[in-house]
């Protein structure tokens, strides 16, 4: 408000405005009233600077300008209150890139507030012009871009993680079913979709058993119909190799009875041949034995 008399805007008066009254009369001619800036001014000041005879013109004049038939360009006071100066700088100030100080009027070195006016002007200029609007500007980038890797972060698991039974890309590495077919054939998100509405637009007495389980699930809001790290292509793979490995665990098991069968008649042939040696020790023992005691006779 202290600065309410440099607050000269530049207004174009409308044609029809001024001829559209019922009367059909021109408006009257706009006075602007410029303030005193200095005690007078030379009109025609010599070389040496000084008014040299000339008659002094006072500073304390006012402007009038008429308003012709095509509109003219005039000055208007727009700081008579302090919504119209809010308003003024507002508009004005943040649609010039210097600040409010483009459309004030410019004072002279000689008037009283011509600091005051400097340091309002570049006051408005850093905190409005550059660190408010680079703060408001700096935040909405941040969060559009804050958005941006966050859409980024969801189709790159998107195209890597399936989004039925979140398995990843590498659980179909070297399956007969890849991770594009899965995604598009067993587990297309959009055949989910469509099941989904089907069971809600659908006749209840016409539901099927898995249509009533899912109908049943969809209105509880449980989501455990929903196969979890499950895939029918991953089990059958998963059953034909148990059904491999079953396999070649059977015939491991028979060759190791095979093999204990014949170790085991192998150690009875063993014990067969080591009793068969026991005997025949025994027997040559006691025919020595026989013929000692039968020396001393002869």
């Amino acid at each position: 408000m202290f600065f309410r008399d440099d607050f000269l805007v530049s207004v174009d008066f409308d044609e029809q405005e001024n001829t559209g009254s019922p009367l059909g009369m021109a408006m009257p001619p706009v006075t602007v009233s410029v303030p005193p800036v200095v005690e007078e001014f030379c009109t025609a000041p010599d070389a040496l600077g000084n008014c040299g005879g000339s008659k002094p013109l006072p500073a304390s004049s006012d402007v009038a300008s008429n308003v012709g038939s095509a509109g003219g360009d005039v000055k208007e006071r727009s700081c008579d209150s302090l919504v119209m100066c809010i308003v003024t700088t507002l508009n004005q100030g943040l649609r010039n890139g210097g600040g409010i100080g483009d459309i004030l009027r410019a004072p002279s070195s000689k008037e009283g507030l011509f600091v005051a006016r400097v340091i309002y002007d570049l006051l408005f200029f850093f905190i409005v012009i550059i660190i408010v609007l680079n703060l408001i500007f700096g935040v909405i980038i941040d969060t559009f871009a804050d958005l941006r890797s966050e859409k980024q972060q969801k189709e790159a698991i998107l195209k890597t993680t399936c989004f039925v039974c979140s398995l990843n890309r590498s659980a179909f590495d070297n399956k007969t079913v890849s991770f594009e077919e899965h995604i598009k054939s067993e587990h297309n998100m959009w055949h989910y979709l469509y099941f989904i509405v089907l069971v809600k637009v659908k006749d209840p007495t016409e539901f099927t058993g898995p249509e009533s389980y899912v109908y049943a699930m969809v209105k509880a809001g449980i989501l455990e119909w929903f196969p979890r790290l499950r895939a029918m292509s991953l089990a059958a793979v998963d059953a034909d190799g148990e059904q491999i490995e079953l396999r070649s665990m059977q015939t491991q098991l028979l060759e190791t009875q095979l093999l204990i069968k014949n170790l085991s008649t192998q150690l009875h042939e063993l014990k067969d041949h080591m009793t068969e040696q026991r005997k025949q020790k025994q027997r040559l023992g006691l025919l020595n034995t026989t013929a000692n005691s039968l020396l001393p006779f002869q």
